[in-house]
């Protein structure tokens, strides 16, 4: 064995990891921006409060997009298909271990209309102004806030 085969192996070694890295793609600038918004929504939803964590992501991109905070928090540019109505108001399903007649009241007096409350399913359904979600979600008996679901109609197979 001579003394340039070591030498040899660490020149192979060297020109393969060179050539690793030139050989890897460059990003394209569209992927810088989807990392930015990426890393944007992780960190937007890194600052999010206890009231707001319970709170579906789609609903708050509704609310920051309706106080004007859309941009600086990240929020992606996507239309979101949230039924709200001509007063400001969002069809959700509020969760809740237990439906308790103060939940109701509470819904009620931001200004929502309950449209059914099911204690089976933990959940009641009402219309509830978009800006005053994060007031309901810090109630303590308030789990999760999430748009309502929406009944899917299709027609008999005879009819198409």
């Amino acid at each position: 064995m001579t003394g340039r085969q070591p030498r040899l192996c660490w020149i192979i070694l060297a020109v393969g990891l060179a050539t690793c890295q030139i050989a890897r793609p460059a990003p394209v600038s569209g992927d810088f921006e989807r990392n930015d918004v990426r890393a944007s929504q992780r960190s937007e939803k890194e600052t999010r409060t206890p009231a707001q964590q319970k709170i579906n992501s789609q609903l708050l991109y509704e609310i920051y997009r309706r106080r004007g905070q859309a941009g600086q928090k990240g929020t992606p540019t996507d239309r979101t298909d949230l039924r709200i109505d001509a007063r400001g108001r969002a069809l959700v399903d509020v969760r809740a271990p237990s439906i308790t007649s103060g939940l109701t009241k509470r819904i009620r007096a931001l200004g929502g209309t309950i449209l059914s409350v099911s204690a089976e399913h933990q959940s009641i359904l009402a219309w509830v102004p978009l800006l005053k979600l994060e007031s309901l979600a810090e109630d303590p008996t308030v789990r999760f806030i999430e748009p309502a679901a929406e009944a899917i109609h299709e027609r008999p197979s005879n009819e198409r």
